[in-house]
């Protein structure tokens, strides 16, 4: 298995309070947001003018989030866009595939009193949809919390916003009542769980590479320096960090990592 190491941010004696998944791509197969963007591209490219410009949208419009993006289209642009987007959600929920491993990784936490949340840039209902297939597998408690890029946000809590998506890794801690040293953020891509997840201070990062492929996904949030690109582990199925997991797990969370890295 392919491992890269990174000084964990939490101490000898930090606890694993629990572990925030990104949905697409990790606990599912099909990662929906590439799909997305390049549909808003294609539209973009067949749009004559930035709203708020002359340039050529094929030549100017930058990657971002789905939403800003949609926004710098003509009105015309929009409504295509929008269509084409609920076109494809649509699709993506009625071919959603569990990740292979997912509903025992989490079944496990769940009975060592891990907490679970989904942190995704899919809409909430797509990943509610998602929940309820993992509850058929698994016939026990899934999520603690899901937040997608819809859900409406709690004024009670600290501010955040769905861009930087550090800001909820924050606001989940918060509601959970511990420190972001005390989770690990995991995920598929480097730019959007990675970066996001050692910028909010996460006890650890996992990336998660099907077959060791690195899928370098680009979300809309900025690239990140070498150490915020860099996972505290890679491994290339959930079924291996379950395994990685056994073991330490009533432990810290450095020792989880300084056990992974020696096995």
């Amino acid at each position: 298995m392919n491992q890269l190491s990174l000084t964990v941010s939490a101490s000898a004696s930090t606890p694993l309070k629990g572990i925030i998944f990104d949905m697409d791509g990790t606990l599912i197969q099909l990662n929906v947001v590439n799909e997305l963007i390049q549909q808003i591209y294609q539209v973009a490219d067949e749009d004559k003018y930035l709203v708020a410009g002359e340039h050529l949208l094929g030549n100017y419009l930058e990657r971002d989030d789905l939403d800003v993006m949609i926004a710098k289209l003509s009105p015309e642009g929009q409504r295509k866009a929008k269509n084409k987007i609920q076109e494809i959600l649509q699709r993506h929920v009625d071919n959603m595939i569990i990740q292979e491993g997912g509903p025992a990784l989490v079944a496990f936490l769940a009975r060592n009193g891990v907490k679970r949340a989904v942190l995704t840039r899919n809409y909430e209902r797509n990943a509610i949809v998602m929940q309820q297939m993992y509850s058929q597998v698994m016939n026990e408690a899934t999520f603690d919390l899901i937040i997608g890029k819809d859900t409406p946000y709690d004024t009670s809590l600290p501010p955040a916003q769905e861009i930087p998506k550090a800001d909820r890794i924050r606001q989940i801690c918060y509601i959970w009542g511990c420190d972001t040293s005390e989770v690990i953020m995991l995920g598929d891509s480097i730019t959007d769980d990675i970066v996001e997840g050692n910028r909010a201070g996460c006890g650890g990062t996992v990336l998660l590479q099907p077959r060791g492929y690195q899928l370098n996904h680009f979300y809309g949030t900025s690239i990140g320096d070498s150490r915020e690109r860099t996972p505290t582990m890679c491994v290339e199925s959930l079924i291996d960090y379950r395994q990685y997991l056994e073991a330490p797990l009533c432990q810290s969370i450095s020792a989880f990592f300084s056990h992974s890295q020696h096995r």
